[in-house]
């Protein structure tokens, strides 16, 4: 007969806050800050990585003590695997650059997972649309307040414009 697991050794579940979860030290915000500084560690090993490609680009074409400076390099390069190199290397960052930046987002805005993003960005519509969406009469005195500003310049245009069709 299966046993069930009991309450004081099972862990939070991070998708559902508890009323006791506190919003900074909380399990809940636990387990997102540890996605944000996952991230941070991933660009750290990026930025380890370029400089490490960096370094032994520049080492490869510094001459040795002995050597004339005006010989070619000890090691010839070539430049597909060097294109390579410089794309496998501004992808990581890239995405390790984005990995953070998600996960800081999704810790500031205390959103877990795609579920409960989804549903906010619903409830946000949602607002937005009982509010009226854009207001009208805020986009017509604009409009006009435009249209005074411009309004010796269009009156100037649109008689040109009467002239040049007159012609």
């Amino acid at each position: 007969m299966p046993t069930e697991p009991s309450s004081e050794n099972s862990f939070p579940n991070p998708a559902t806050p508890s009323a006791d979860d506190h919003y900074w030290y909380g399990a809940r915000s636990r387990k997102q800050f540890s996605l944000f500084v996952a991230g941070a560690l991933c660009v750290s090993l990026s930025v380890f990585s370029t400089r490490r490609a960096l370094l032994r680009r520049h080492h490869a074409t510094v001459p040795l003590f002995y050597q004339q400076s005006n010989a070619p390099p000890r090691q010839p390069f070539s430049l597909q695997k060097e294109a390579v190199e410089a794309l496998r290397i501004a992808t990581v960052n890239v995405l390790s650059i984005t990995f953070m930046l998600g996960a800081g987002g999704l810790w500031a805005s205390d959103t877990w997972g795609k579920q409960e993003l989804k549903e906010k960005l619903a409830k946000m519509r949602r607002e937005r649309q009982v509010k009226g969406g854009r207001d009208e009469v805020k986009d017509k005195q604009a409009e006009q307040e435009f249209e005074d500003f411009l309004g010796p310049s269009l009156i100037k245009r649109k008689e040109e414009e009467k002239g040049e069709k007159e012609r």
